[in-house]
């Protein structure tokens, strides 16, 4: 089936866009790209190209920032000893160890605790509790607590000073905190609502040592220096698909420095688990595809205690022994998520509404609810819709599952709209989590479905588009070394700053193989150049040697042995003019 396409508009010319891009030092093509997504003004560009942690703006204005900082400056002082919790995601473990690693640094005494998907998402009172016994006097959440009053309240009914740093959405009550970070919250001036809650930790950590080294007068030169939480930051911030724009593309881009350093143990023997090779310029991709999955996998499948041991490691050795014991979660969970996709599609196929839904819901007994959320992508890559997937506990009547959007559907809103049919819901635009009672699953699957409709029906749409973006055509021959570093020189590429989509019209099929029974390695062959592509995900379509093929496409960079490659990776492809 041949896809409607839908070419990104520079709203230029090609003689401006060359002037643009000769103004610039750029090639073309890039500045094509920038212009097409949206930025326009050269000094914005420029930003872009030479991102400078001296761009980001200040923290004033950031509601709950002086509070917290009066509390941890305190904390520093007094020698407190603080309890950080985090979330059980990469967000939420990224947090805690930036927390932890910064307030350590500073000779405070930290008990640091994840959450375990088997006891619900968030700050639970069995938490509180847990870190009240240890005898902390001030306690950070990350990546949570913005919603989780009962457990706040449980510490200040016992006497625990609690603290939030979130940035998911902020319901009608705040949150009974002596301090809340988020920059959603009501009366919040911070002008950049997109960060994630390691992004927010960090611009934390970074206000409290600069309030430390004022007060210490000798311009703080034995305080830590948080630019080398960087990596962690980037890590945090990939991985929980927050906007790729403004203060987050500096954060990712001097993370990735940091990274390719190798300074953290943790870090480096999870790169060495994943195949990346030592001289591998690492980009957003290795974030998001190869360590993000590793530092989930516990997490999905029960407490996320080893990836923050893991972040956490002082030494080698002991970050390769945590790393082994990721990396076979990690295998655990491709086996549980390969069965959980397979019967949820099977599940969508046979359901007669399927076609005319806007919103998916799909749910059964026995899923792990920690991996329905990447069954839930699945649907949506192959659907072009919301999906809500639900794994069912027949034992305590409790459905618990995650919601993925697609285009600019807000999922959390529609979880919103659908509130009274559950327990707990939480997240953002772009995914939630919710724990439902298992017999108001069948009026969900219909409230979700309308809420989805309504918010097309407010944009005058009544199915979400499902266009194929691209930026156009590009041929194989085209593809030289320096168009691909220029290309890479606009990264990192993420969630409001799109990846670039190219158009082969026309292609040979020179080679195919299958890749554990779900992805396809080929070679295409066009007017005497042979380069080599992967498409994940599309086994189910044949495809032989000699075929003529249309695609669309991302050009990547493999590295093998200290040698690097083109690779495209296929996102569609359909028969060309000649067929198959």
């Amino acid at each position: 089936m041949v896809p409607r396409l839908a070419l990104r508009d520079p709203g230029a010319d090609q003689h401006e866009i060359g002037e643009r891009a000769a103004s610039l030092g750029i090639d073309p093509l890039a500045m094509r790209l920038l212009l097409a997504r949206g930025v326009r003004e050269s000094e914005a560009q420029v930003r872009l190209l030479k991102p400078r942690l001296a761009d980001l703006r200040s923290p004033v204005g950031m509601a709950g920032f002086e509070p917290l900082l009066e509390l941890l400056r305190a904390a520093v002082r007094q020698r407190w000893r603080v309890g950080v919790f985090g979330d059980y995601d990469v967000d939420g473990v990224t947090t805690a160890a930036i927390l932890t690693t910064f307030l350590e640094a500073l000779g405070v005494e930290v008990v640091p605790r994840v959450a375990s998907r088997d006891a619900g998402y968030g700050f639970r009172v069995a938490d509180a509790r847990a870190l009240h016994e240890a005898g902390v006097r001030l306690v950070l959440t990350g990546d949570c607590g913005t919603s989780d009053h009962e457990a706040l309240a449980w510490l200040h009914d016992h006497g625990v000073v609690a603290a939030v740093i979130d940035h998911h959405q902020v319901p009608e009550q705040m949150p009974p905190a002596a301090a809340l970070l988020n920059p959603h919250q009501p009366g919040c001036a911070f002008p950049f609502k997109g960060l994630c809650s390691a992004g927010v930790a960090f611009y934390l950590c970074a206000a409290l040592r600069t309030s430390l080294a004022a007060e210490a007068g000798d311009g703080g030169r034995a305080l830590p220096d948080p630019r080398g939480l960087l990596d962690l930051v980037a890590l945090g911030t990939v991985c929980d698909l927050v906007p790729m724009v403004d203060e987050n593309r500096i954060l990712v881009r001097h993370g990735l420095g940091i990274l390719e350093q190798r300074r953290r143990p943790g870090l480096r023997a999870l790169l060495d688990r994943a195949g990346v090779e030592l001289d591998a310029t690492l980009d957003e991709g290795h974030l998001g595809f190869r360590l993000g999955p590793r530092l989930n996998a516990p997490g999905r499948l029960g407490p996320a205690d080893p990836s923050l041991a893991l972040l956490r490691a002082r030494t080698l050795p002991e970050a390769r022994a945590m790393a082994a014991q990721i990396e076979g979660l990690n295998s655990r969970r491709r086996g549980e998520q390969a069965q959980i996709v397979a019967q949820a599609h099977a599940l969508l196929a046979a359901d007669p509404k399927t076609d005319e839904r806007r919103g998916l819901v799909v749910a059964h007994d026995g899923w792990l609810h920690g991996i329905v959320g990447i069954a839930a992508s699945s649907i949506v890559s192959r659907y072009h819709r919301p999906a809500l997937v639900l794994a069912i506990d027949r034992a305590r009547g409790e459905a618990r599952g995650s919601a993925r959007s697609w285009g600019d559907i807000d999922v959390r809103a529609a979880l919103q709209a659908s509130s009274h049919l559950l327990r707990r819901f939480g997240g953002h635009r772009a995914a939630a989590g919710v724990s439902m009672d298992v017999a108001a699953i069948p009026a969900l699957t219909e409230a979700f479905d309308a809420a989805v409709a309504d918010q097309l029906a407010a944009r005058g749409l009544d199915m979400p588009s499902a266009d194929e973006p691209y930026d156009g055509p590009l041929s194989l021959a085209a593809l030289t070394p320096e168009l691909l570093t220029s290309i890479e020189s606009l990264g990192p590429y993420g969630v409001g700053f799109p990846a670039p989509r190219f158009l082969i019209e026309e292609a040979e099929v020179d080679f195919v193989r299958l890749l554990q029974g779900k992805h396809l390695s080929l070679a295409l062959r066009q007017d005497g150049a042979l380069v080599d592509a992967i498409a994940f995900n599309q086994a189910e379509q044949p495809l032989s040697v000699g075929d003529r093929i249309a695609a669309i496409y991302v050009p990547t960079r493999s590295v093998f042995r200290g040698r690097w490659r083109l690779q495209l990776q296929i996102e569609a492809f359909w028969p060309a003019r000649g067929g198959f």
